[in-house]
């Protein structure tokens, strides 16, 4: 189902997404809270990017259980398993019931981009309703806004397609790396510990 980002965060699944508060209530900084549109990324599409960084980074090694999943993402085990049944709807991941079973990422998951993951639980990204559909707006022939909304949802698609998966993952796992070896960097600086060879020069570090 499409997504206009204006509804319900957590129906996700009904293909909803904007934040309208229960009671209605004006706020006290004098906005229209309750008319308010969010273009804040869901929760489940959240979930599904780390979801899919961790597991592709993982790829080959076996099956993963919810649990580890849940662990490794920060993710509520009962709200991820929906995310993971989108995921592996859209074939992204496969999954395994029983003892030994779990979620691993298949080939098509491994050349998804951003956008794959989030279109895969969200449905298609729509900044405005002018967007859906040729016919989606009376005003979008001759509305002074519509180009630039459609200027504005090309960049943002461009950006979460160029953003491939595997390549976030790689980075993941060299910054974790980095990290457990005590190299790093400091404002794009190699910070080498004493004793050993920079990795960009070959001078070792005395100090």
């Amino acid at each position: 189902m499409a997504r206009t980002y204006c509804c319900d965060l957590s129906e996700y699944t009904q293909g909803l997404k904007c934040e309208i508060p229960v009671s209605g209530k004006p706020t006290t900084g004098g906005t229209m809270n309750d008319a308010n549109s969010s273009m804040q990324l869901t929760r489940a599409a959240d979930y599904a990017v780390r979801v899919m960084i961790h597991l592709v980074g993982r790829a080959g090694e076996g099956r993963v259980s919810l649990p580890t999943v849940a662990a490794a993402t920060g993710a509520p085990e009962s709200f991820l398993s929906k995310v993971l049944q989108a995921l592996t709807r859209a074939g992204l991941l496969v999954s395994q019931r029983g003892q030994s079973g779990g979620f691993e990422v298949s080939p098509h998951g491994l050349k998804a981009s951003m956008r794959d993951v989030i279109e895969a639980v969200d449905g298609p990204i729509h900044l405005n309703v002018c967007l859906t559909s040729g016919n989606a707006c009376a005003r979008q022939d001759w509305c002074p806004a519509h180009p630039v909304w459609v200027r504005a949802q090309e960049a943002m698609l461009a950006v979460l397609e160029a953003a491939r998966i595997e390549e976030l993952a790689f980075g993941e796992e060299k910054r974790k790396a980095s990290s457990r070896s005590g190299f790093g960097l400091a404002g794009g600086i190699a910070v080498v510990p004493a004793g050993h060879a920079c990795c960009r020069c070959g001078e070792v570090e005395t100090r």
